[in-house]
């Protein structure tokens, strides 16, 4: 398997190297800190001893993923504007997770000796069903979330290497006119063809093939150019020559060449140092990777915005002399003028609510409850606040976090609001048509376009080192659930330290293999998968938790409905707004069908019978039939978010079932110590 690089990405690899050598000896000196005290304290929680810097960067490390530096790009890019409104509430997430349950989570985690979340649901209730429970669903959450984690990063790693496409000859180009895509057949060396589709850049677009271009690098044809005549415009639409691709040797599956190398690369760095440091090799790396994230979204926002090619507008200006208004033209650079580069693309990347409707309102209002709600909802955030070493360190760290998340985003959108008018189209998620876009590439292509090949990489490390906190804590957390919930306190209760230890190492690094071989056909909208699986764990555990947290009334079987009907209320929207999905393609594409077939004095084809009954029994649930920006998303029913749906269910639940049964005693006064008489 050989690997050709050009010059540009050998010094992209040099800066990337520095980084990851930095991330292998942070992990080499955490393990020492394995010897200080009992193990399983300190590789899953770190013996409780951070203070407000350390806690705020690895909670914040852990908290920015994948998603935010590669899906949450892509949304920005393919919606514009409207996207500062949905990541709103976001900035605030540490301050509402903190004040819910920060100082009360630590107090009861310490009084029971928990260590992770399903330990200290367990013990409050003296219940091995409900830490059972607990881990199952974070397993379940986890697993899928690790799936996409996985993929940003072999994608950003894919970016840094950037090996030259594939070796092959334009064979043939044709226009799709049902369809509306453009069809180029690539034929190898050894006589195989590959075809690639993309849209038409519009509807009525007409090819012009005199005028197609094929332009190179040093590494031979990388991109072509297809010139279109639109009513009285010409556009351009860039087609890339296909990847060099790999054929595993077991299902015969042909893989990205790049992507694959990337993908066993950020396997074995984050399935290494997670394994052998375990929680301070997280945390201390979460550190690292926290301001090294810093530094490169600051970086990156100031050379995009300088990035940005310069527009003239008309614009009306005073004139003192007539006492009248005058129009003059004006030069726009910067923040400005990617704003009237995107208006001119389209004015609803600039105005609400958005391309596609995408955030109406009350949307709008949805999305604000749902991250400053599914933040301190998530499992991972909860074991950050069982491990700080007291109230002044947590205040002062939820205060950091703040202003490290009002920076990060901030500066987030001004890179790929900069990114749409820099590349128009490029990297554009084409909804509705099998072509689509690599959204979730926009954030290393912006890296390597921004900077010289030694700084970009060192822009690259921002997202890959967001990607490999994230998946480090994830890690950490399903091996946790499997050694500590479930092995020693179900099915071995009298296992050894050494026992632990090598289960420990061994788990970690099998669930890592796990995901990374799962990641080899990853989804393809980053975004929405942390979406989903954000939502069904904040639904499953942020409600449950207070109720465990603060209220004395709440009993085994409530905290266990109030998990169980949240999440499951998440999942059911979900599948809901899949089967939609489904139905109105297949009931499109029949009247599609249909229409050709009586133009051309066909028979019509056969109907949908399934598909037209499930849209028969299923069309009076509210939002049933709406436009959907991916099939992955959910039903929105009476237009808001899943999540207020999922919490509604969790507290209903957990509140009713509670009332309805008794708390054990001993329980109540050994957690509320401050009712006893």
């Amino acid at each position: 398997m050989g690997i050709e690089l050009s010059t540009d990405s050998a010094q992209v690899l040099v800066a990337f190297a520095a980084y990851l050598v930095g991330v292998a000896l942070l992990g080499y000196f955490s393990h020492r800190y394995l010897t200080r005290g009992a193990f399983v304290n300190e590789y899953f929680l770190g013996n409780r001893g951070l203070g407000p810097w350390v806690l705020a960067l690895t909670v914040a490390a852990t908290a920015i993923s994948g998603g935010t530096f590669m899906g949450f790009p892509s949304l920005i890019y393919t919606n514009g504007w409207i996207m500062a409104l949905w990541i709103a509430s976001y900035m605030v997430g540490p301050l509402t997770g903190m004040t819910l349950m920060g100082k009360r989570l630590n107090q009861v985690s310490r009084i029971c000796g928990s260590v992770t979340v399903p330990d200290v649901l367990r013990d409050r209730f003296n219940s091995p069903t409900l830490g059972i429970t607990a881990s199952l669903l974070i397993l379940a959450c986890l697993m899928v979330n690790l799936v996409g984690q996985f993929k940003a990063g072999g994608t950003v790693m894919r970016e840094a290497l950037r090996l030259p496409p594939l070796r092959a000859d334009v064979a043939a180009t044709e226009v799709d006119d049902k369809n509306k895509e453009l069809v180029v057949t690539f034929r190898q060396d050894d006589g195989t063809e590959l075809t690639q589709r993309t849209a038409l850049p519009a509807a009525t677009a007409v090819l012009l093939p005199n005028k197609t271009e094929i332009r190179e690098t040093d590494n031979g044809p990388d991109h072509l150019l297809f010139h279109f005549q639109i009513d009285k415009t010409e556009a351009v639409k860039r087609v890339a020559f296909p990847p060099q691709q790999l054929r595993l040797p077991f299902s015969g599956q042909a893989l990205d060449k790049g992507y694959l190398l990337g993908l066993i690369i950020f396997a074995i760095t984050v399935i290494g140092y997670t394994t052998y440091g375990g929680f301070w090799a997280v945390t201390l790396t979460d550190v690292l990777e926290g301001l090294v994230m810093l530094a490169g979204v600051i970086t990156m926002a100031v050379l995009a915005v300088r990035a940005v090619p310069a527009i003239e507008v008309e614009r009306s200006v005073p004139d003192r002399g007539a006492g009248q208004a005058a129009t003059r033209k004006v030069e726009l650079h910067g923040l400005a003028a990617a704003t009237e580069h995107l208006r001119r693309q389209d004015p609803q990347l600039v105005y609400g609510p958005g391309p596609g409707d995408y955030l109406p309102l009350g949307m709008a209002f949805s999305f604000f409850l749902m991250w400053s709600l599914m933040s301190p909802g998530q499992p991972s955030g909860m074991v950050r606040l069982m491990s700080f070493k007291d109230s002044a360190s947590a205040r002062r760290a939820t205060m950091l976090m703040c202003f490290y998340f009002a920076i990060t985003y901030l500066c987030l959108l001004a890179i790929f609001i900069c990114a749409r008018a820099i590349f128009p189209r490029d990297y554009l998620h084409e909804a509705g048509s099998e072509a689509r876009g690599e959204p979730d590439q926009i954030m290393p292509a912006m890296a390597r376009h921004l900077a010289h090949p030694l700084v970009a990489g060192l822009l690259l490390a921002a997202p890959y080192a967001a990607i490999m906190s994230t998946v480090a804590a994830f890690l950490l957390m399903i091996s946790s659930s499997l050694v500590r919930d479930l092995y020693q306190r179900v099915i071995n209760p009298n296992v050894s330290e050494r026992t632990l230890k090598i289960s420990s190492y061994v788990i970690t690094a099998l669930v890592g293999v796990g995901v990374m071989i799962g990641a080899l056909n990853p989804p393809r909208f980053l975004q929405y998968v942390i979406v989903f699986t954000g939502s069904a764990m904040g639904c499953a555990f942020l409600v449950p938790m207070l109720l465990t947290l603060y209220w004395k009334r709440a009993t085994r079987s409530g905290i266990l409905a109030g998990m169980l009907g949240g999440f499951f209320a998440v999942v059911s929207l979900y599948v809901l707004g899949w089967t939609d999905s489904r139905c109105q393609r297949a009931l499109k594409e029949y009247e599609q069908a249909t229409a050709v077939a009586a133009a051309r004095g066909e028979a019509p084809p056969p109907a949908p019978v399934t598909a037209r009954w499930l849209d028969d029994t299923l069309g009076w649930i509210p939002g049933w039939g709406q436009e959907r920006h991916d099939p992955f998303n959910p039903i929105f029913a009476a237009g808001v978010d899943t999540l207020v749906w999922g919490m509604l269910a969790s507290l209903i639940l957990g509140v009713g079932v509670s009332m309805l049964g008794r708390p054990d005693a001993e329980q109540v006064r050994r957690f509320f110590p401050e009712l006893e008489s």
